[in-house]
């Protein structure tokens, strides 16, 4: 008798414990198990809310560890400002910081991509340069304002594009008057990225 209480008690507390792992299974969070990898996404446009939530993951990953850091990017841009205040919190931080690219990084996404310690490419992905956009018409006397603030943060980013990068004269010149689109190899040639992923 009392053996079979027993079977039946250990039958009982085997069923609660699958129950409970299958429950807490289900609760797996990607963003958590992400963090844990120490992988961060730029997936969509680079905005400021987007920006406060990469910082806000890179000084709390830089803070437990300096195990490097994994930022994955598939974006097309976004603000300028957004940006650079992804890359200096990289540039500030003492953890190194792996930027790979898997789909593009185009206009801001393709200067953070060129911001890690180490950068890499899947085979298919697209990155791109191009000249920094004004924005709208206003009035004359903010319009001239406004070109001397956009001629500045121009000279800023090609002059990143110029020390991160081996891009030719004919490269930024292309990137700054129209749009310089380059492929995964181009990209390793140019010292985009260090390596391609295939």
């Amino acid at each position: 008798m009392k053996k079979k209480l027993k079977k039946k008690a250990v039958k009982k507390t085997k069923k609660k414990v699958i129950k409970n792992q299958r429950k807490s299974r289900a609760k797996i969070e990607p963003d958590q198990l992400l963090l844990q990898a120490r992988r961060i996404l730029i997936f969509g446009t680079i905005d400021q809310q987007m920006a406060s939530n990469v910082i806000k993951q890179l000084l709390t990953l830089d803070g437990l560890s300096n195990e490097p850091i994994t930022i994955m990017i598939n974006s097309g841009g976004g603000g300028v400002s957004d940006g650079f205040a992804i890359i200096d919190t990289i540039n500030t931080i003492s953890t190194p910081v792996v930027t790979f690219i898997v789909g593009r990084a185009c206009s801001m996404a393709g200067l953070i991509s060129i911001s890690g310690k180490a950068r890499l490419m899947t085979e298919n992905s697209i990155w791109m340069a191009h000249d920094i956009y004004g924005g709208g018409a206003d009035y004359g006397s903010k319009v001239l304002a406004s070109a001397e603030h956009i001629g500045e943060l121009q000279k800023r980013a090609f002059s990143f594009l110029a020390k991160h990068t081996k891009l030719s004269q004919v490269d930024l010149d292309k990137a700054r008057n129209q749009e310089l689109w380059l492929y995964s190899d181009d990209c390793k040639k140019k010292g985009i990225v260090n390596a391609v992923v295939k």
